[in-house]
């Protein structure tokens, strides 16, 4: 994964503080600098179209980043992989305590290889306060053959652990600073931060950032010309036949409300009008309520949740068996809880789907939870039943929300939560 830093005269796209922190370990440097020069090749703020109708203005630069750093931990390397992006860590008690505190990596239920837990990618994990959690950039880890990416001994349910935490690696964009609060924390969850932890200043030494792609017509040529397309930089450890692209809402400079990106579950209103022919195709096949105008109606009769478009047709429909099957694989897959589900505001397809021959295709989904861009990895079929879920959810009134959570198997206490 190593490579050279190609500078344009004086210029570096990643410059390491030194002395205050340490260098990158020997041969990460290139795997890095891939992800973060193809991240600036991609607008740096995009304005996006809550479910409510607002409009916020969120970085995108670390997901684009993070993307295909998590395909390549998730997908290609089952979970065995080097480098960790956005490790959630539990810092309740760090500020106040005396001595070596090591903050705890949140983990899933998940054990994809034996009895040892992956860490969660749930980015508001349940056990949380408001406050004492922090998300670093990446986590390079001492093993990739070893799950828990920490450097304490003791996981938040008493687990035991070895220290595998090589190290925290901090990506600052171009007008992205280093809080103080930040910075305190991030040295805590190293530790011994003069020697594991590290901040990467990036510089826009081609002015990535200041040009306008042009995207690809629709349908899009079959091109691997990153200048057209834009190619995602997944390097997973099992070939992907075909090369996986940003999908055009993420290339596009968008500047103003008019050219916000709308939630996917909102494809009638142009939440779909940025993507890719392959992604359309897919929602086609998967959610083709997207392309009505409608809602969402509970049948309490049947016990269905049906699509009914303006002229009351129903266009398609989910059982409370079905939806809790889509929700438990959902969960498998993502970590999420009832209660981040309910806090999705925005969320769209950020690469062209993922195929594997004879598996699943996979999309990368790019969400806003609690005004945090997070990056989410899922079964095509998930994604649409994720959609349908918050498309559900937003149009629910009190009691239809308590039907729902029902429906799903949420319990009255998570439901409280």
């Amino acid at each position: 994964m190593s490579g050279a830093l190609q500078p344009a005269g004086n210029c570096e796209t990643i410059r390491e503080r030194v002395p205050e922190y340490a260098l990158l370990p020997p041969g990460t440097k290139g795997y890095l600098q891939e992800k973060i020069e193809k991240a600036l090749k991609t607008p740096k703020v995009i304005p996006v179209k809550l479910r409510d109708g607002s409009i916020i203005y969120r970085m995108m630069l670390q997901a684009a980043m993070a993307a295909p750093m998590i395909v390549d931990e998730v997908v290609g390397a089952q979970w065995l992989w080097e480098y960790k992006a956005e490790v959630s860590f539990d810092m309740e008690g760090a500020l106040a305590t005396v001595g070596d505190f090591a903050p705890i990596p949140f983990l899933s239920d998940d054990k994809p290889h034996g009895t040892e837990r992956r860490r969660s990618l749930n980015p508001l994990p349940p056990g949380f306060r408001k406050g004492s959690l922090r998300r670093p950039d990446v986590i390079l880890v001492k093993s990739p053959a070893i799950l828990w990416p920490g450097r304490g001994h003791i996981d938040r349910e008493g687990g035991a652990h070895v220290d595998n935490l090589l190290r925290l690696v901090e990506v600052k964009f171009p007008g992205d600073e280093m809080g103080v609060g930040q910075e305190e924390a991030y040295r805590l969850i190293a530790g011994d931060f003069k020697n594991r932890m590290t901040v990467i200043d990036v510089s826009d030494c081609n002015g990535d950032l200041k040009k306008v792609p042009v995207p690809a017509p629709i349908p899009a040529p079959k091109t691997e010309d990153e200048k057209e397309r834009g190619r995602a930089p997944v390097r997973t450890l099992r070939p992907i036949p075909q090369p996986v692209y940003f999908e055009d809402w993420l290339l596009k400079k968008l500047q103003d409300a008019e050219h916000a990106v709308a939630p996917v579950w909102d494809a009638f209103e142009r939440g779909v009008s940025h993507l890719s022919a392959e992604t359309k195709a897919f929602l086609h096949q998967h959610a083709p309520w997207m392309f009505t105008a409608g809602h969402w109606v509970a049948q309490k009769a049947s016990d269905t949740w049906q699509y009914v478009n303006e002229e009351g047709a129903v266009i398609y429909a989910y059982t409370a068996a079905q939806l809790k099957a889509i929700w438990h694989r959902i969960v498998q897959w993502t970590d999420l809880t009832w209660r981040v589900l309910k806090q999705i505001d925005w969320a769209q397809v950020a690469l062209t789907t993922i195929k594997y021959v004879g598996e699943a295709v996979l999309a990368v989904v790019t969400v806003v939870v609690a005004a945090v861009v997070i990056v989410l990895l899922l079964p095509e079929e998930l994604l649409a039943g994720l959609a349908a879920l918050v498309a559900m959810i937003t149009a629910a009134t009190a009691e239809g929300l308590a039907s729902l959570a029902a429906a799903l198997g949420i319990t009255a206490a998570a439901q409280a939560a």
